[in-house]
């Protein structure tokens, strides 16, 4: 080949290339969490670092080009980046909203009707009526069935504790907070179990999903209450905190714990009785829908769902739980989950598993 034809060659490559770059989905995610899993200012957990990473490997399989801009939990930045993410005017907008802050945020703002999808935590059906009444292009939600895990959790706290003592059950019920609606699910489908079980609950407060909160509190509650052999946790990293404290108590042994999000333990800590997640994922799975919107909306539109995805980590979903933990699923094809694959499989915790063993 000449040297002419040869950068000719090369010229149409690189204008192929930006033809096909420039027809890729952009996609902005404002994440409430922390860009860097070792901040020393994060007690909460490494939950939404997670979720951004398993959506980048999703966004990698779909070709779509994927920006997130990290809140590092400071609620008057969040306003700033969902600012800035709308005068970037993304084919779609991501938002979480955490302690209705994008929600009531977003009605005072011009959002340029950008599509706008809810992850995780949504508004209440009422919120939305107004953003719609505002004229905001609201497209959708996805959230994970969060009453449900808040009931499963007591109920699997409770019988791990009868299966090893006859003493009656006490619980301490640490919860999220009061106004995200997961922390708010997961309370109700708590006391739902509570109410028809024989389980006393001795106290519940709020531990902002912090370890450090719950390790104070833990140890406060327990120096009252004595008694306390249950304690329910609105996340892991609460969880971890409580095991902290009922180390330092030389009580790890006489209390079972639970949390949610399939966070790693500690190397100091032993493993919490119980822990369920699953909504780690459901980044990814926003990323797949909102794809298959793109391709054909009238097809696939996307609806306000819950999801059920919580599963409690057990030794045979450990290996998929292993990698969700080191940040990484490159190796799982998220295009498999995709409506446009002749492939097509549910996106389920157990499918995810088998496409990682292969």
């Amino acid at each position: 080949m000449h040297q002419a034809q040869f950068y000719r060659y090369i010229m149409s490559c690189f204008c192929l290339l930006f033809v096909l770059n420039s027809y890729a989905l952009d996609v902005t995610f404002v994440n409430p969490g922390y860009s860097d899993s070792r901040s020393q200012d994060n007690s909460t957990g490494n939950f939404w670092y997670k979720v951004a990473k398993l959506m980048h490997n999703a966004a990698d399989d779909l070709d779509i080009n994927l920006n997130v801009k990290y809140a590092n939990r400071n609620h008057i930045l969040m306003k700033d980046l969902i600012r800035e993410a709308i005068k970037e005017k993304p084919d779609y907008l991501i938002l979480v909203d955490e302690k209705s802050v994008s929600g009531d945020f977003l009605t005072k703002i011009n959002t340029q009707n950008i599509p706008i999808f809810f992850l995780l935590n949504p508004p209440s059906p009422n919120k939305l009526t107004v953003l719609k009444k505002h004229g905001l292009n609201i497209i959708g939600s996805i959230s994970p069935d969060n009453q449900n895990v808040g009931r499963m959790l007591a109920q699997d706290l409770f019988e791990e504790h009868a299966s090893h003592s006859d003493v009656p059950a006490h619980m301490l019920a640490l919860l999220g907070d009061y106004s995200t609606p997961a922390s708010i699910e997961r309370t109700k489908g708590l006391m739902d179990y509570l109410s028809r079980s024989q389980v006393n609950l001795i106290a519940k407060d709020v531990a902002n999903w912090s370890e450090n909160e719950s390790y104070i509190k833990t140890i406060a509650f327990l120096h009252l209450a004595p008694e306390i052999n249950i304690i329910w946790c609105a996340n892991d990293a609460i969880a971890f905190g409580v095991k902290r404290a009922l180390k330092k108590l030389n009580k790890e042994s006489q209390v079972k714990v639970g949390g949610i999000n399939w966070d790693s333990t500690p190397k100091t800590l032993q493993p919490l009785n119980v822990s369920y997640g699953g909504h780690v994922l459901l980044g990814a799975y926003a990323l797949i829908t909102l794809y298959d919107h793109n391709k054909n909306s009238s097809v696939w539109p996307i609806p306000h769902h819950t999801y059920s995805i919580f599963t409690r980590l057990s030794n045979h979903n450990k290996p998929l739980i292993l990698q969700i933990n080191k940040a990484d699923l490159a190796e799982i094809d998220f295009k498999k989950f995709s409506r446009m694959s002749h492939n097509w499989q549910e996106f389920t915790v157990e499918n995810l598993l088998k496409e990682l063993k292969k």
